[in-house]
């Protein structure tokens, strides 16, 4: 019992600490061309581009509560939706993804999905 409530106090203290949530503005393949990724002042124009990226309606960068695990919100943030772009990369190739608005407090890795398309 008492190992439970050590892990569980430990556990709540590093989800305080998860907070760090950022977007991707971009991609390249080996170097070369552009690829949009998303950017959160579309949000307030009528027709955004088309994009690689996941668009969401949320303006903040915070954590999805544990509250949303369970939900699509866990997918990409909350209301996120995937767009109708995609990267072309063959195997072997070099991909860089330009991130924005990353925490300068985060340490931790990042972690970037990336799922083939047919």
């Amino acid at each position: 019992m008492h190992s439970s409530l050590i892990l569980g106090a430990a556990s709540a203290a590093l989800f305080s600490l998860a907070e760090g949530h950022g977007w991707l503005t971009g991609a390249r393949v080996n170097g070369a061309g552009w690829t949009d990724g998303q950017n959160p002042n579309w949000y307030y124009i009528t027709s955004p581009p088309a994009t690689a990226g996941w668009k969401a309606l949320n303006q903040d960068n915070g954590f999805v509560d544990p509250a949303s695990f369970q939900t699509s919100n866990i997918d990409c943030h909350k209301s996120a939706v995937t767009n109708t772009q995609y990267v072309t990369a063959n195997a072997g190739d070099t991909l860089t993804l330009y991130w924005n608005t990353w925490p300068d407090s985060h340490k931790g890795p990042i972690i970037n999905y990336i799922a083939p398309v047919s």
